[in-house]
Formats: C-alpha cells, sequence, structure tokens
C-alpha cells in the first residue's frame, strides 16, 4: 500500500509543479483579436498606444516572456531573471534577458534595474506607451535598485541579515520596500508620471495572495511605513548589524513622509493575478479524487516553523488512521503555502524548509504503517539545496542517519539522500509548497 502511495504521491507533486507552468497562465489570460487586447476579462484597444515594452522580473521571467510575445510583439524591453540551474530558462526572441542574483542581490541586479527604469525615463511626452511587467517569484532580489545613498553592498548584508533572522515574507518586504526605488508601488508610480499604462501579469509565489507582497509590489499601492521596517528590524534583533547608510536612509524617510510608497494604486496601473498556489493544489487533488481518496485541501495558506508545524499536521494524520476523523481512511489531505526555517548562517548548506516539515513528520509517525509524506517547494530547490522529499513511517528505521540530529542541524537533504528519497526536477516557476499526506489503515 505505502508503494502506491508514494507513486501517486510524486505524480501529484510533478502534476502541481506542471499546472503551475508560468506559459499556460499568460495564454489563458491573454489573447488578441484584432486591434483589441483582452487581459483576462479587461479590454484595451491597441489603436492607443504608439509601443509596447515588455519587462520580466523573478525566476518565471523568461517563460513568461516566451509566452507574451508569441501574443503580442512588443517594441523593445529586459528581462532579469537568476542565475543558476534549478529555474528553466525559456529562449526568448524579442528582448535582451539578463541573469541576476538571488536571493541576495549584487551589482548586476542593480545594473539591470537601472536599465529599466532608463527605458521607462526616456519615454517621451507625447508617447503613448504600453508597459507590461511580467512578475514571479524572486522579483523583490532580482529587481533591485537601490537609492543613491545604499550601496549594493549594503543590500546585499542586509538580505543576509533578513534571511537568517526567521522573518515572514511579508516582514521581509516591508524592509525591502522603503530600501528601493522600485518596490512598493514605486515603479508603477514612475511609469504613470510618463504618463504610460503599465499592466501587470502576477503569479504568487506569497500566502494569501497579497499583490503588495509578491516581488515586493513594484506596481501595487503600499500600507507600510519606515516606522514599521525600523520597527521589524529591532524587532528581529538585527537593526545593530543593519548597514550604518541604510539606517541612515530608513531614520530620513521617518523625517519625510513624501517618501513613502503611494497608498493608492498609481493612475493607469492595472495588475492582475494570474496564476497562484491554490490553482496547483487543486490539480494534485483531483489526481486523489480520481483513485478514490477521502480528499481535502486543508489551506495553500501554510505557514510557521516547519519541524514544528509538521507536528500539528501529523496529529491529524494519526487521529484520521486511529479514529477516521474528520475524515475516513483512505484519505489524502493537501497542504500548501510557505514556511521558514530559523538556523545560523554557518548551518544552511542543506536547510530547507519543506524538507524539515517532510523530516521532522518522519519523526513523529516512526512505527506506523501506511502514512507517506511528500512535499516540495514548486521552484525545483527547497532552500540551498532539492526541491523536497518523501517519508513514511519507516523512514527513520532504515536510516543510517540519525533523523533528530540531522533536523537539528539543517541537513535534511543529506538525510533524505541517503535513502534516495530527495525529489528533484527542473520548474519553470515558484508557486509555494506542495504537500501531500497518504493516510491508510494502520494495518
Amino acid at each position: 500500500m505505502e508503494s502506491k502511495y508514494r507513486a501517486l504521491a510524486h505524480e501529484m507533486i510533478l502534476t502541481g509543479v506542471n499546472t503551475a507552468d508560468p506559459r499556460q497562465s499568460i495564454k489563458h489570460s491573454v489573447r488578441v483579436e484584432g486591434d483589441t487586447l483582452t487581459v483576462r476579462t479587461d479590454t484595451y484597444s491597441l489603436k492607443d498606444y504608439d509601443r509596447i515594452l515588455l519587462f520580466g522580473i523573478g525566476k518565471a521571467a523568461t517563460p513568461m516572456c516566451q509566452s507574451f510575445e508569441e501574443i503580442l510583439k512588443p517594441d523593445g524591453g529586459l528581462v532579469i531573471t537568476k542565475i543558476g540551474a534549478e529555474i528553466g530558462i525559456a529562449e526568448v526572441k524579442t528582448i535582451p534577458v539578463m541573469r541576476a542574483y538571488h536571493p541576495e542581490p549584487r551589482k548586476e541586479n542593480a545594473e539591470y534595474c537601472r536599465m529599466i527604469l532608463d527605458m521607462i525615463d526616456a519615454i517621451g511626452a507625447d508617447e503613448r506607451v504600453l508597459v507590461f511587467l511580467m512578475v514571479s517569484g524572486g522579483g523583490s532580489a532580482l529587481f533591485s535598485c537601490a537609492p543613491a545613498t545604499v550601496g549594493i553592498e549594503d543590500k546585499f548584508v542586509l538580505n543576509q541579515l533578513l534571511m537568517k533572522c526567521g522573518a515572514n515574507i511579508h516582514d521581509i518586504n516591508t524592509i525591502r520596500k522603503h530600501c528601493s526605488e522600485v518596490k512598493g508601488g514605486k515603479f508603477g508610480k514612475r511609469v504613470s508620471a510618463k504618463g504610460a499604462t503599465l499592466i501587470s501579469l502576477i503569479l504568487s509565489d506569497v500566502v494569501g495572495d497579497d499583490l503588495s507582497v509578491i516581488a515586493s509590489g513594484p506596481s501595487y499601492k503600499d500600507a507600510t511605513t519606515f516606522a514599521d521596517a525600523i520597527r521589524l528590524l529591532k524587532q528581529y534583533g538585527i537593526w545593530d548589524e543593519t548597514p550604518q547608510p541604510i539606517q541612515a536612509h530608513l531614520q530620513l524617510g521617518l523625517a519625510n513622509p513624501e517618501m513613502e510608497p503611494p497608498r493608492e494604486v498609481p493612475e493607469r496601473v492595472h495588475n492582475y493575478l494570474i496564476g497562484n498556489n491554490l490553482a496547483a493544489l487543486k490539480a494534485v487533488q483531483a489526481i486523489a479524487v480520481r483513485e478514490g481518496f477521502n480528499t481535502m485541501i486543508l489551506t495553500s495558506q501554510n505557514s510557521g516553523e516547519a519541524k514544528i508545524v509538521a507536528k500539528a499536521y501529523m496529529g491529524i494524520a494519526k487521529e484520521i488512521q486511529d479514529s477516521h476523523h474528520p475524515v475516513s481512511t483512505p484519505a489524502c489531505l493537501i497542504v500548501g503555502g510557505e514556511m521558514i526555517v530559523t538556523f545560523k548562517w554557518e548551518d544552511r548548506d542543506g536547510f530547507g524548509p519543506t524538507r524539515e516539515f517532510v523530516l521532522s513528520s518522519a519523526l513523529e509517525i516512526q512505527g506506523r504503517k501506511n502514512i507517506v509524506i511528500a512535499g516540495c517547494d514548486s521552484d525545483g530547490v527547497d532552500g540551498e539545496g532539492k526541491a523536497g522529499a518523501m517519508a513514511d513511517g519507516q523512514t527513520v528505521a532504515r536510516a543510517t542517519l540519525n533523523a533528530k540530529h540531522y533536523l537539528d542541524t539543517h541537513d535534511a537533504e543529506a538525510f533524505f539522500d541517503s535513502l534516495n528519497d530527495s525529489i528533484e526536477f527542473k520548474s519553470m516557476t515558484n508557486v509555494n509548497d506542495i504537500i501531500v499526506i497518504f493516510i491508510g489503515e494502520n494495518a
């Protein structure tokens, strides 16, 4: 029975990833008939514009732009995507593709961001320009342009501090927005100020799909403040380590309200959410239903410390197995969202929230039969390693490595590699975690 559960879990993980393919999301969201452009349910007349600019930011930027240019050819633009092999790079024919660093920005990130801003600033006073921005996971780090008084080295240090302090993505992006010329709606404001129209097509990698948080909301409104950014840096105990130029910039913003992000979506700026975690989970659910499992999507908004969160879900799994509450066996629980790992920076080599969730789950259900857990990060990499892992009630007993030690030292990758239970795949996007939990009778 467990072998069946494992095979289904693997199929479901890959189905969820494939459902999130950004090329399909674009094709389902944009079409052109004659001079009429339709984006979701809204229409625009192409006769109203002299030229079209296409920009892409994030891990899925190239497939999004590739799909878009097959529908509508741009007159110029630029793509910024991630250096690295885990995200699939699609060929974009009409505009240049630049590869920058994630998660910590480097000088290349700032250089390419400035190239996009220069193209916006070059829009003439009498020009009618339609600007498209493809937004996906990783966009916050990749589309990074600090104020003149803040160096890229300062941003690099800040991002390292934010990664290791245990902050969630909402808090991280609140801080990032106030050290940037493009985040928190500032890019949209810049486009609007040139009299151009901006259409942002957005793939969500954020729990709850808050448009102000995805890629730090470059084209959306924002309600956070410089006071929030300073408070959070102090709350997470990293204010004193924050580079002095960033401290000075934040304190300057505290005294100058006009530096705050726009509180309303700028004029002629339109934002469309075209893909998210829940859509992937529904595709996963369909397979379990097809196979006759009592299936529940528990949430697409799972969050918290991964190894602690696992205890709660395994409690539910054991309750189902023992008492058939809240559903009867055979059952399949499906979970999405984004968890965190709090760790020492020097221990980061094998860390990853989804794999820690699976390893912690294995410890909670050890000795039980017919419970299988599989989880992955849909971008093809979980933290500093492979996308995810799979476990069951015999995982701890089968292992030659000490599961508790490898959980405590944040090296779940080595543990699952030793059992050939790591999950690897190539991805075109990131819509957060996909977790499946199968529960049968404890035979």
